[in-house]
């Protein structure tokens, strides 16, 4: 039994997948599996996919997923000119470095639009908002400019002179939004160019065939999608493109969500609302430069305000429905994606635990620690004068009764707060201790029992996703560069002042 691909061109692995194969003069049987039919999802397809999606590879008995899997595979076993995966170690570095990136930025936004323009307003009946289109349209854009900037710069193609993978599977996912009728390649010449180089390479008759049934998706009609699917798509899509979260991670309450949401691939729009810019804390200077955070376009302070009357984040938008508070928010997300039990446990008891140290952290974790950034940090900044030792000493004190009180009432000898499992009283209260940390005051050096506590939480979410969460409380000496409106500062200093007698 020869080579059999499992495809369907609508699909943009598929069409890479296709092309390369085609090119390159590997034989191969066409298996056609057409997605808008269900056929993805029947047990027969499932054995040869149990991960039920396309593109698939049969080569005998050996079965394989993911496109860039396949692709390399292929270009392996048929020895496939070496422009394609280079045998040079850099070279090759730099088609793996694209891969690698273009997953959930080129492929993520592209087909964001795609879904958006194509596929929501058919299942839903409903067009979308011009605000939703140019939001999504916008986080394109943005990536585009990375692709430009970063892969592409002057070059002919990503790696130098020839073509490789990563041009190959780039230029399927451009051509997505394409089909959604957002012509991306119009106003970018320097795209444009290398466009026709790459279709020059795999031949443009070839390229053309490939894409014909994306090029036509306008054609799509929810009558053509299997009836069984329509209601799934449906609620994958609204669910996708339906929550808003409004956050700056500098925030303590909007970390915790932010980990929560994306620990638990809870689907939503990261919206940036800048506490540091454009707010009562005065607004950045234009060559001021600090760590990036997660953000699918520009800031949204106006936005936010309109989202919470309390003009506090974070906040949530689902529909029409909005939301305010940290602990409301995370309830909220549990119940709705029906996350692991172990975050809000059904058990009656331990259920009960996590809302007393939710409760309890307000007046305690929450109030003490982050006093430290204010002492430290903001207050010099507002009011231009230093730091008294003793008020630091003071708020030092505080925060040690309420981590001692946290030690010996709720941590204990457990391995987290309720037991051997994950909270959201955990991801609460951790979030709150790293604001200390960021400035300088590591409550965890001399605490043996909350330093493991903390390596623990950090493993049960993802050291990655943690520290990508906290870099920029950790960079926190940066807002030195912050330029304050003379008005606000006249107005808040006296306040500030305050705090420091």
């Amino acid at each position: 039994m020869g080579l059999e691909l499992y495809l369907d061109l609508l699909s943009q692995p598929c069409r890479a997948l296709y092309i390369f194969a085609r090119t390159n003069n590997i034989p191969f049987e066409f298996k056609h599996v057409e997605l808008m039919k269900g056929q993805h999802r029947t047990e027969e397809f499932r054995k040869v996919n149990m991960l039920m999606k396309v593109p698939a590879l049969k080569d005998g008995s050996f079965t394989l997923a993911e496109s860039i899997a396949i692709l390399l595979y292929l270009a392996r076993k048929f020895k496939t000119p070496d422009h394609w995966y280079p045998s040079d170690l850099q070279k090759r570095a730099r088609v793996d470095e694209y891969l690698s990136w273009q997953h959930v930025n080129i492929r993520g936004k592209g087909s964001k639009l795609f879904l958006t323009k194509v596929l929501l307003p058919l299942l839903t009946g409903q067009p979308l908002s011009p605000e939703k289109l140019e939001g999504v349209t916008e986080e394109l854009n943005v990536v585009l400019k990375q692709f430009e900037e970063k892969f592409l710069q002057d070059k002919p193609f990503i790696v130098g002179n020839e073509i490789s993978l990563a041009d190959l599977v780039a230029l399927v996912e451009l051509m997505q939004p394409v089909g959604a009728g957002y012509n991306l390649f119009e106003e970018r010449p320097k795209l444009a160019a290398w466009r026709s180089r790459v279709e020059e390479a795999v031949g443009k008759q070839l390229c053309q065939e490939a894409h014909e049934g994306i090029l036509n998706a306008k054609n799509l009609t929810a009558d053509k999608i299997a009836p069984e699917l329509l209601e799934h798509f449906k609620h994958q899509l609204l669910k996708h493109m339906g929550l808003e979260l409004y956050l700056d991670l500098l925030s303590q309450p909007c970390r915790s969500i932010y980990i929560f949401a994306r620990s638990n691939n809870i689907p939503f729009e990261f919206k940036h609302v800048e506490l540091f810019k454009d707010s009562v804390l005065g607004k950045k200077p234009a060559a001021a430069s600090s760590a990036e955070q997660p953000r699918t376009g520009p800031p949204n302070s106006e936005g936010a305000s309109k989202i919470s009357l309390l003009k506090k984040v974070p906040a949530l938008k689902d529909g029409d429905f909005t939301l305010a508070e940290c602990t409301a928010i995370l309830l909220y997300l549990s119940r709705k994606y029906n996350t692991p039990d172990h975050w809000y446990p059904s058990d009656i008891q331990k259920r009960a635990q996590v809302d007393e140290y939710l409760s309890w952290h307000h007046a305690n974790i929450r109030a003490n620690a982050p006093k430290t950034m204010w002492i430290k940090v903001l207050i010099p900044l507002f009011t231009g004068q230093p730091l008294p030792s003793e008020k630091l000493q003071e708020v030092m004190d505080g925060l040690s009764t309420s981590l001692k009180q946290f030690e010996e009432r709720f941590l204990q000898d457990k391995a987290f707060i309720i037991g051997n499992e994950i909270s959201l009283a955990d991801l609460v209260a951790i979030v709150e201790l790293m604001q200390p940390v960021g400035v300088g005051c590591d409550i965890f050096e001399d605490r043996p029992r909350l330093m493991e506590w903390r390596r623990r939480v950090e493993e049960a979410v993802g050291k990655e996703l943690f520290f990508q969460a906290h870099e920029m409380i950790l960079n926190i000496k940066e807002l030195s560069n912050i330029q304050i409106d003379p008005q606000l500062k006249e107005h808040l200093a006296p306040m500030l002042m305050k705090m420091l007698k």
